[in-house]
């Protein structure tokens, strides 16, 4: 078999083997995803050609590769709140050609989640809400997310492709802060993380036009001072700066937005 055809095998062969779970985040987010102990190797020299994250797919040459018995073995999802995945697998070589399999040990590795005060306050107000009021709670912020999506869909009009909804998924993990979003054909889901039911009305776009912007950049250069209040509310809950603040660092420079510019400041991001 030629590398970058087994290249592509061994991609959809792991994608195939993994929890559900580990899927869905892969599916859903824009992760960085690593391997460790993936490689091909070439059958004429025996060179090792080792693939450490998704770029170095695109790079492996053209050779014929050996056969060889591939397992995924462990996920680990420690680095998660870095939107970074890792995979762990094994192989040897085979004589029956190649094949894939899953480790009997196979185990998906949990986050190492620091709460800080903010984010235990923002779990308890959760946790101290009666069924009726949680049911009140999530009525009001339907009709929140639905005035705000129709005020977005008001500027973004005349971009392509701007079909979103929004949902609420009350079954997250409350440890772990992260907005689901998914493409299908020309619409964007948007899962919000329950914790955000407690936001005010700004951070709540910033959230829907941060998740659009990774879709579309015109989003950002449009609401990058609502996704900035996103930004702000994400640092006091899980303690770090989100990588945006890089693009939006940019267009303040470049408008000249002092106000946001100070606003950087305050976050000790500049």
């Amino acid at each position: 078999m030629d590398s970058k055809t087994l290249v592509n095998k061994i991609l959809n062969d792991i994608y195939k083997n993994l929890d559900e779970y580990s899927k869905d985040l892969i599916r859903a987010c824009n992760f960085d995803v690593q391997f460790k102990n993936l490689y091909i190797t070439d059958d004429m020299t025996g060179k090792k050609y080792y693939i450490r994250n998704l770029m170095d797919c695109e790079d492996i040459p053209l050779f014929e590769a050996q056969n060889r018995i591939y397992r995924v073995k462990k996920v680990s999802l420690e680095k998660i709140i870095d939107e970074v995945i890792i995979l762990y697998l094994s192989s040897r070589k085979s004589k029956d050609g190649y094949s894939f399999e899953v480790d009997s040990n196979y185990k998906v590795v949990e986050p190492m989640v620091f709460i800080n005060y903010e984010h235990k306050e923002r779990i308890l107000m959760w946790n101290e809400l009666t069924e009726e009021e949680l049911d009140e709670k999530l009525a009001d912020f339907d009709m929140k997310i639905d005035a705000i999506t129709e005020d977005i869909l008001k500027k973004i009009g005349c971009i392509d492709n701007n079909n979103f909804v929004v949902y609420v998924d009350v079954f997250m993990d409350l440890e772990i802060i992260k907005n689901i979003t998914e493409k299908e054909g020309n619409m964007v889901m948007i899962w919000i993380h329950p914790l955000f039911i407690f936001s005010d009305n700004n951070v709540v776009k910033g959230i829907i036009a941060y998740e659009l912007s990774k879709y579309n950049k015109n989003i950002l250069e449009m609401f990058y001072k609502d996704i900035i209040e996103y930004c702000k509310e994400y640092k006091k809950l899980c303690s770090k700066n989100l990588k945006i603040l890089d693009k939006i660092k940019e267009i303040a420079i470049k408008r000249n937005d002092k106000k946001v510019i100070e606003e950087l400041k305050e976050m000790e991001f500049i």
